[in-house]
Formats: C-alpha cells, structure tokens, sequence
C-alpha cells in the first residue's frame, strides 16, 4: 500500500508541476519545439487529472492554464513581440 501511495503522489506532482515548468522554461527563451512538446504533455496531463470524478478536478486546470501561456509566450518570441 505505501508503494500505491508513492505512485499516486508522484503522478499528482508531475501533474501539477509540469505546467510551471514549462512556463518557466518558455520564459528562458528554450526553443520552440520543446516548449510546443512540454505545452502539449502540459494540457493532455491537465485534461486527464480534470476528467476523475472526485471533487479534486480543478487542480487539472493548473498545468492546462500554464500550457497555454507557455504556448503563447513561445508564438510571441516568434512575431518579435
């Protein structure tokens, strides 16, 4: 049972932390492929967390929320802006 626990927490907190990572490696200026690989890992993960029945879904926004700014911040490093 410990061993489930591990494996749930882990899950939760990649769930939660891959949206700001992303973000802030967007903000670093990492290239744009990456940053479209990480947004998109990002929002799937989001989308999936937001889709359990327990009243916890709206933790799947966060990393949703980060893909998409880091998506915008990727096209605007592109247009010069």
């Amino acid at each position: 049972m410990a061993s489930l626990a591990l494996l749930v927490s882990i899950i939760v907190l990649f769930t939660i932390s891959i949206g700001p990572i992303t973000y802030f490696l967007a903000k670093l200026k990492f290239p744009k492929f990456f940053i479209y690989l990480l947004s998109i890992i990002s929002i799937l993960c989001g989308i999936s967390f937001c889709c359990i029945p327990i009243p916890v879904w709206y933790i799947g926004l966060i990393p949703v929320y980060f893909g998409y700014i880091s998506i915008q911040i990727a096209n605007k490093k592109d247009s010069g802006g």
